[in-house]
């Protein structure tokens, strides 16, 4: 399968782009610049701006699924995610490329009464919105599209993940290694189709 891989050069995406390379797939890395450090020698990297439908038509094209792990990294008031999203999801559209992975976030299921009331206002509501208004970008597309919600992400390496679609409520982290390991396993067996799935680190 040839799989486009969008924000490829943050931590998680060249996780992913390393896992889906390592399962023998073709990876087109979708980048505003040349990666540095380089990405995996197997990787073929495609220069776009996310913010430019052609660009981003063109870097796709030929590919059969696009995932989009592009983020502003901060918890300051940012739309990168979501203005990229808008973009990027017509340009799939246009391509003719069905299959879409978005990423947001499980915070989004998150009702404890501490977390909605005083940590979400204080530190999270930023983010918290942004991953909101990817997922109402995405959903509303025709797309074969499957959200990948993890709970607080790290570095640690892969122990294995546990998919649900409903929140895991004493599940706390997520390793990017894991949420890869799912994504790889989600294009090969398309088991979450136009669904939002949580997604926790075995152990957490």
């Amino acid at each position: 399968m040839r799989i486009a891989v969008l924000g490829a050069t943050g931590q998680l995406g060249r996780e992913i782009v390393g896992t889906l390379a390592k399962r023998g797939h073709r990876v087109c890395a979708v980048v505003r610049r040349p990666p540095q450090p380089p990405l995996d020698s197997s990787a073929e990297v495609r220069l776009a701006d996310a913010r430019n439908k052609e660009q981003i038509r063109s870097a796709i094209g030929g590919c059969d699924a696009v995932v989009n792990v592009i983020g502003g990294g901060t918890l300051r008031r940012n739309e990168v995610a979501s203005s990229a999203t808008a973009v990027v999801v017509p340009a799939v559209q246009a391509a003719g490329v069905k299959r879409y992975v978005a990423m947001s976030a499980g915070m989004v299921a998150l009702d404890w009464p501490f977390f909605k009331y005083v940590i979400r206002p204080l530190v999270f509501r930023h983010i918290l919105a942004e991953h909101k208004r990817v997922e109402t970008i995405v959903t509303a597309s025709p797309l074969d599209w499957t959200i990948v919600r993890p709970t607080a992400l790290t570095n640690h390496p892969a122990k294995g993940y546990v998919a649900s679609l409903e929140l895991q409520r004493r599940a706390f982290i997520t390793t990017r290694a894991d949420v890869a390991a799912f994504i790889a396993d989600e294009l090969e067996g398309n088991k979450y189709e136009r669904k939002a799935v949580f997604i926790a680190s075995r152990g957490s």
